[in-house]
């Protein structure tokens, strides 16, 4: 992980530090503090790892914890009224429609697809061979199980669905300061809107497809999102809002789930007795074959392998909200627009919380330790009512490639590549991740 500054950053380092890697920026206080109070430019700003302050903001009072304005802009160009962007009503409109289109009941006629693909990849990967970047490889099949279901795998929507894998930007270091509109500048808002804009065509024939009368094909995400109803039996969403959502429902999954598996094959490579464990279940459960959707609840040890890797590297590292209206937070009086940081990156690893919280150890998420850790001090979908509606099809996506990737093969790291952990949108490896592969041999 990056050097953590002894002291809090000065507010031009802190500047900096922004625009190139904010996980520089955080300070040995904030993994010993569940309660930080800063301020830059005259903006109050909070950061907040206690259980109980998080609960409050992300959960009761969520309501008085929009997300930063500006950001939110900047996440939202071209997004429209999708959850990505959207608050209040219009929020709420969406999440019922978008939540009933990933609902994990929903999800299971893709499975045996989705493993497909998996296997697709598996059969391509030559061993031994050169280093190869394992994050691009990931991207390439994260779109197409994303196509699979979100399309039913219509091959005409894979570079769209591509192209709007890629977003949401990168934020710049005035993007989470309070500054003025004509500051800061509408430039890059511009540039993600024509981005989008091109998938229009594509997006607007798949929707129109699932609406029309004639429509013979499957009940994918897009049909459901088409065809989701509110109590009155009238349409949830008019067609240019499922447009919207379905931009929103990729933009904001398809990378974070990327990152995860990337940082899975990392510590896999890192810790031969954790990755021989996997291994075991794996050869136990499966004895050679491919997996099946029972399969799923029955990798316990590979789930606290997922669990244990997205509590030391979280896909999304950092939660900003701004208050609305005064409040009291954890005893600490929160004035109105003060940004409130809510970080996965500090929480999973604060001291206060985890025992030798920087070490990889599975056993954490052995269902026998359950008790011994805060609720709220694992936060990798986020909580509350903003959870991520995409967590079941994240989980789902995971569990698949990791099973079939690691029963047939072990990771090398490639020699001459560190690994840098960069923060920003999500967490990514700088320069991404080479690898080699070794075949393994299934042992029943």
């Amino acid at each position: 992980m990056p050097p953590r500054p002894a002291r809090p950053l000065s507010t031009l380092a802190l500047l900096k530090a922004l625009s190139t890697n904010p996980l520089s920026a955080c300070d040995e206080e904030l993994f010993d503090e569940l309660f930080v109070a800063r301020r830059y430019f005259g903006q109050h700003v909070f950061v907040i790892s206690d259980p109980a302050g998080i609960k409050h903001v992300l959960l009761d009072n969520f309501d008085n914890y929009p997300r930063v304005p500006r950001i939110r802009r900047l996440f939202g160009a071209g997004v429209g009224t999708g959850t990505f962007a959207s608050e209040g009503e219009t929020w709420r409109r969406h999440r019922r429609a978008a939540a009933a289109a990933l609902d994990h009941r929903a999800l299971a006629p893709d499975v045996p697809a989705m493993i497909g693909a998996t296997e697709r990849l598996a059969d391509s990967i030559e061993t031994p061979g050169a280093p190869f970047d394992l994050e691009a490889e990931f991207n390439h099949l994260l779109v197409l199980l994303f196509n699979r279901v979100l399309t039913g795998g219509n091959l005409d929507a894979v570079g769209m669905v591509e192209g709007l894998a890629h977003l949401p930007p990168k934020p710049r270091a005035m993007d989470f300061l309070a500054l003025p509109r004509w500051l800061t500048g509408s430039k890059p808002l511009g540039k993600v809107r024509r981005n989008i804009a091109k998938h229009d065509g594509v997006l607007y024939g798949l929707i129109d497809a699932r609406r029309d009368d004639g429509y013979a094909g499957g009940r994918d995400a897009m049909w459901r999102l088409a065809h989701a109803r509110d109590r009155n039996e009238t349409y949830l969403l008019p067609r240019n809002e499922i447009r919207d959502e379905a931009v929103s429902i990729i933009s904001a999954g398809a990378h974070t789930t990327v990152r995860a598996l990337v940082w899975i094959w990392y510590l896999l490579a890192l810790d031969p007795a954790v990755e021989a464990k996997l291994h075991a279940e794996l050869d136990e459960l499966l004895r050679g074959g491919s997996p099946t959707p029972g399969h799923l609840a029955k990798f316990v040890y590979t789930r606290q392998v997922i669990d244990e890797t997205m509590r030391l590297y979280p896909p999304v590292p950092a939660m900003l909200r701004q208050a609305a209206k005064d409040d009291v937070v954890c005893g600490h009086r929160v004035p109105r627009k003060s940004l409130i940081a809510i970080a996965p990156w500090i929480v999973h690893r604060h001291r206060r919380l985890w025992p030798a919280p920087d070490l990889f150890d599975p056993e954490r998420f052995n269902p026998k330790n359950a008790g011994a850790r805060a609720r709220l001090a694992y936060l990798p979908f986020s909580i509350g009512p903003r959870i991520c509606v995409g967590a079941a099809l994240a989980m789902t996506q995971i569990l698949l490639v990791v099973a079939v990737l690691a029963q047939r093969f072990r990771i090398r790291l490639a020699d001459g590549y560190p690994i840098e952990p960069v923060g920003s949108v999500t967490l990514r490896p700088k320069g991404g991740l080479r690898v080699t592969f070794e075949r393994r041999t299934t042992v029943i």
